[in-house]
């Protein structure tokens, strides 16, 4: 009998939905505007109070806006996206190699087995915030919630962020649960069609104007405390915001890909988010020489000022980088090197 695993090929290129790569580039830089705060920062330093560290940030004027700006459209959104997208994916997967006739399980499982290991190096060797391991663990257990509608995936992943954002108070256990729930969302946006594209233009603006209406009251009140002396009811308020501004963001994206606006950048998101791996484990090793070395420049920490320079720097290595490599390779190093581990056997590289 031939081997299950010899039978499963790899999406190909001609396979990819565009609107997802579009839409994962997209949260792929928005993350780094999140991340790029703690590039610097110690992980016993979270231990101390949060507020410790935005009192560093925000010396200044020119600081305010980028921790508004972040802290309105940034924190915890963009990882709802990216968590959404994992979810999809996992019914994206799944569905086509059993299309084929043949079992998912072993790809799924041998394929979040490695990612955890890729997370498990880049917490000990590179950054401690790591998201990978959180991703790898929740496809262990979610893969077996693929088979049910999107209602009740909806459901379980609403109910599911509710009572984590009322009943657990601590930043890391939340930190935990919050990708699972919203991979949960994820998988019933795509059996929807809304993740991927199958919605027309005005469903995508009038769900986009809806989420942001209720998404965004709620985030600027949660910034407003944040920022002023009642952190954690603001940190409070703001998860209650972010199921609907991670919608705002899908439908915004996708409204753009189904008006065929801005092309040009739609093919750099696109691209830079088919290597989303190689570009996130990339954005945590800039992010700390670029942050360091503006700290060593300065004698002191930087400013998040200087946080959002050294953000824009990365968005144009990465933007800049991506088409080229794409155009010459069909996968990304690190995912070149996922795939084939998965599907034990060379992967073609070039195209």
């Amino acid at each position: 009998m031939v081997n299950d695993m010899e039978n499963k090929n790899p999406v190909k290129k001609t396979d990819r939905i565009i609107a997802i790569d579009v839409l994962r580039g997209f949260a792929l830089l928005g993350i780094l505007g999140a991340n790029i705060m703690f590039f610097d920062v110690k992980e016993s330093y979270l231990q101390e109070d949060w507020s410790i560290i935005i009192d560093d940030l925000t010396v200044g004027v020119s600081s305010i806006p980028f921790m508004i700006f972040t802290g309105v459209f940034v924190m915890n959104k963009m990882m709802a996206v990216f968590s959404m997208l994992f979810g999809a994916g996992i019914i994206l997967m799944t569905e086509r190699i059993e299309e084929r006739g043949d079992s998912s399980r072993r790809v799924h499982y041998t394929r979040n087995l490695l990612l955890l290991g890729i997370g498990i190096f880049h917490y000990n060797v590179l950054w401690f915030g790591d998201v990978l391991m959180i991703y790898a663990v929740s496809a262990f257990f979610l893969y077996p919630f693929r088979r049910l509608n999107a209602k009740k995936l909806i459901y379980a992943g609403s109910i599911g962020w509710l009572l984590i954002a009322i009943f657990i108070t601590d930043d890391n256990i939340q930190y935990l649960f919050r990708a699972p729930a919203m991979m949960l969302l994820g998988m019933g946006l795509y059996r929807l069609g809304i993740i991927n594209a199958r919605r027309e233009s005005d469903w995508y603006k009038k769900t986009m104007l809806r989420s942001f209406t209720v998404g965004l009251p709620l985030c600027i009140a949660a910034t407003v405390l944040m920022i002023g002396e009642h952190g954690e009811t603001g940190f409070f308020i703001n998860n209650f915001g972010v199921p609907f501004m991670a919608l705002g963001y899908v439908c915004l994206v996708m409204l753009i890909c189904t008006s065929s606006k801005l092309p040009r950048v739609q093919a750099r998101l696109a691209t830079a988010g088919q290597m989303a791996l190689t570009n996130y484990l990339m954005q945590t090793v800039l992010g700390i020489i670029i942050v360091e070395t503006m700290n060593e420049i300065k004698g002191e920490r930087i400013t998040a000022f200087w946080m959002m320079i050294a953000m824009f720097i990365i968005w144009a290595i990465e933007l800049s980088w991506s088409s080229p490599w794409m155009q010459k390779f069909r996968f990304g190093p690190v995912e070149w090197l996922w795939r084939t581990a998965t599907y034990r056997k060379i992967q073609p590289f070039r195209n």
